[in-house]
């Protein structure tokens, strides 16, 4: 079973409570990092919505993932048929009685 505790930050004036497992210096990390990004998003449109630019924050957040997902996905299939061209040809170099190793670096 997991062991939660509470977690608590300031964000524009209102308190926000979480209770949380993962490693207090990562959970410390992200909710600075998320008070600094609303507050600065605050500043910028001069409101203090708290759920609208936690809303905004949250789809500029998941555009991003998806932006990495598929680029992560594009560098696999790359680096896929790369080392499965080179597979091939050591596959065929062996056939042929040569034995060229890969070499990394």
């Amino acid at each position: 079973m997991k062991n939660y505790r509470s977690v608590e930050v300031k964000i524009l004036g209102k308190d926000y409570k979480y209770k949380v497992d993962e490693p207090e210096e990562i959970i410390n990390e992200v909710l600075q990092d998320i008070k600094t990004e609303v507050e600065s998003y605050a500043k910028k449109i001069g409101g203090e919505e708290v759920d609208y630019i936690l809303l905004l924050i949250l789809l500029n957040e998941k555009l991003n993932n998806i932006k990495t997902k598929n680029e992560i996905s594009n560098i696999i299939e790359k680096f896929g048929d790369t080392l499965n061209s080179i597979l091939k040809s050591s596959d065929a170099e062996k056939k042929e009685g040569k034995n060229n190793n890969i070499k990394w670096g």
